[in-house]
């Protein structure tokens, strides 16, 4: 009967992790554009969960449409937990890729959340840009940074906005340019040249110090 048991179980728990895998397996060899529309199609087809988890893989690769859309089912608790929390992070990364409804939506998030909460979730953002500058050699995240710390950061700094876009325009983005001399003219003369400074140590460290960088490109 033990025996019986046993092999029950292993049979039930096998059973249970094919079931998980099922999303993953089916979408394995697809691209980002055919994953993106299985993701849809699932949402379509009131798949929620499998829609969820579709969205939130491609929302880690930097996928704009997929972090739309768990901003809104974080916000409304579809395919998973409601949390305006979350909801309201990937409304502000939404927000820094010029999606309007995102940066229209966070007023009505902040009116959910506590102060400090919100101040919370503001302080990662920096965070996720950076590391995304770094790890992924990205200078667009370099970009949003300067615009986060200009525009839309519940502390504008424009000191870190003005190195951002720094560092932005020397990393290949030549149209914050026009954005880095708007921010420079809010700042005082002799903070330039000590941003400035900043700026290069980061671009120099970024270039020859990342490992992700290919050799060939030094």
């Amino acid at each position: 009967m033990k025996q019986f048991l046993l092999v029950f179980l292993i049979f039930f728990f096998v059973k249970e992790l094919s079931f998980a895998d099922t999303t993953t397996s089916e979408n394995k060899y697809l691209n980002d554009v055919e994953y993106y529309k299985s993701g849809v199609n699932f949402y379509e087809n009131g798949e929620f969960k499998k829609s969820f988890i579709v969205f939130f893989n491609l929302s880690e690769k930097g996928n704009k449409d997929a972090i739309f859309n768990l901003s809104n089912m974080y916000f409304e608790g579809i395919g998973t937990t409601q949390d305006f929390s979350k909801s309201l992070k990937y409304t502000w990364l939404c927000s820094l890729n010029g999606n309007k409804k995102c940066l229209n939506k966070i007023k009505s998030i902040e009116e959910k959340i506590e102060e400090d909460e919100f101040l919370k979730i503001s302080k990662t953002i920096p965070i996720i840009l950076e590391n995304e500058y770094v790890n992924d050699n990205n200078p667009i995240s370099a970009f949003q940074l300067g615009y986060w710390y200009e525009k839309i950061s519940p502390e504008i700094d424009f000191e870190k906005s003005y190195l951002w876009y720094s560092v932005s325009v020397s990393s290949g983005i030549y149209k914050a340019m026009k954005f880095r001399d708007r921010v420079g003219k809010l700042i005082e003369k002799e903070k330039i040249t000590e941003i400035q400074v900043q700026a290069n140590e980061i671009l120099t460290k970024n270039k020859y110090f990342n490992s992700n960088n290919d050799e060939d490109d030094l």
